[in-house]
């Protein structure tokens, strides 16, 4: 089995020593060209002299007006079950940034909801009051040394389907016959007989509001019965997934690079992430829109990272099943900026097999991965033991979540969360 003219194991070995060391000057060069303090480069995520790093961090998302905490005050943030404050919050600040790295922490998953960031319409300008808070937490971020991951965040598709994520306007553009209609399938949650799929007087209330999700009683009903990831699978919001990976996906990517083009002079930001748990089920279509808003992305930002992500964020072996041929090349080959991101919470049923699941994704494309949100607690057997084996492969992960941001969370009058009556004026 000898070639014809073999190469002496020396001169082997030299070849392979030049090889490796151009790998590594290529990875060093790649981040000494970057314009970001951590690129991908051949394959694995780097600082700027060439390192390869492991991000560690938490998410912070605000799911609602104002959209973004702002950089304000000189205290921690620490609305969590384990403190019991009675309020959400509001400010994200140095005490902050301080506060995770003393305890380990370099990067943060910040959410950034369409429906805040793009509230006029398809192919307009980002909001200057979300882009102002932006700015400041990534300008925050880069003189703390903190790296931000920007989270496309979204649940239960948007607002017109009780959740958070797709603007009003696009729901509109989706499914302009059913806005403010009773969402279904959905289960019955209790014996009042409101809500059901006949109680079109209670669905109908504030349709078409762009906060309709936390005005309409029916909505308010099943986002406070548990019930909530219910939604996510309705017909309203799986058209609208449709609509988004079809006709809607040249507006979804031109969202995309305008998110791109605004952090593209932020030296902290160093990835977006397409989308939050995808609600989809057409995995071929899901991943041409990938590849479209990941396109725009780089358009904007050459060297900002772009993270793709399966169903629900779920890491299973599923291979290049539903997708094309020219998909899996340009996974494989045609963009070396891509990330797999990756959620756990408990499916597959152990968080490193989660792991594995996900490096091996990582391996057959190519492309680095990153655990980019999990359940943050239950002590060591849960959030602990999640952490620690996705360091152990090497891979990097943030935690739900640093603090509460959401809204309504905690009611002054102590009214059930999720039911705290309705301000005149602003939420806060």
């Amino acid at each position: 089995n000898s070639s014809p003219n073999p190469i002496p194991g020396a001169t082997r070995r030299q070849m392979m020593s030049k090889r490796l060391a151009l790998a590594l000057l290529s990875t060093a060069m790649a981040a000494a060209l970057a314009s970001r303090d951590v690129v991908i480069a051949n394959g694995q995520w780097t600082n700027s002299r060439g390192e390869v790093v492991i991000l560690t961090g938490a998410n912070v998302v605000m799911k609602g007006p104002p959209w973004l905490p702002e950089v304000s005050g000189d205290t921690i943030c620490d609305s969590t079950p384990e403190t019991g404050k009675d309020t959400s919050c509001q400010t994200f600040n140095a005490a902050d940034v301080k506060n995770l790295q003393a305890n380990g922490y370099n990067m943060i998953r910040l959410g950034l909801t369409w429906a805040g960031a793009q509230p006029s319409g398809p192919n307009t300008p980002l909001s200057p009051a979300v882009l102002s808070r932006l700015s400041a937490i990534l300008d925050l971020a880069e003189a703390h040394g903190l790296q931000v991951l920007i989270d496309l965040h979204q649940d239960a598709v948007g607002t017109a389907v009780c959740g958070e994520g797709v603007p009003m306007w696009f729901s509109e553009l989706a499914t302009p016959r059913q806005i403010g209609d009773p969402l279904w399938p959905l289960p019955s949650l209790d014996d009042d007989g409101t809500c059901g799929r006949n109680d079109t007087a209670s669905w109908s209330a504030y349709a078409g509001d762009e906060d309709y999700n936390i005005k309409n009683p029916c909505c308010r009903k099943y986002n406070a019965g548990g019930s909530w990831g219910r939604l996510s699978s309705t017909f309203q919001a799986q058209e609208t997934m449709l609509y988004l990976f079809t006709e809607g996906r040249e507006i979804f990517a031109d969202f995309v690079g305008r998110v791109a083009a605004a952090v593209d002079g932020k030296k902290a930001a160093f990835a977006i992430e397409l989308m939050n748990e995808p609600p989809a089920v057409e995995r071929g279509m899901m991943y041409e829109t990938w590849r479209v808003a990941a396109e725009a992305a780089r358009k904007a930002s050459p060297d900002i990272a772009v993270g793709v992500a399966d169903t629900s964020s779920a890491a299973l072996p599923v291979g290049d099943a539903g997708l094309s041929g020219d998909t899996v090349e340009w996974l494989k080959t045609g963009d070396d900026h891509l990330f797999y991101a990756f959620h756990w919470y408990g499916k597959p049923d152990d968080p490193e097999k989660a792991v594995a699941n996900a490096m091996g994704v990582g391996e057959r494309w190519a492309m680095p991965v990153f655990l980019t949100e999990f359940g943050g607690y239950g002590g060591d057997d849960y959030g602990c033991k999640t952490q620690r084996a996705a360091r152990a492969a090497g891979v990097g992960s943030s935690y739900w979540h640093y603090s509460d941001y959401c809204w309504p969370k905690h009611c002054a009058d102590g009214s059930p969360d999720g039911y705290c009556p309705l301000p005149d004026g602003e939420r806060w």
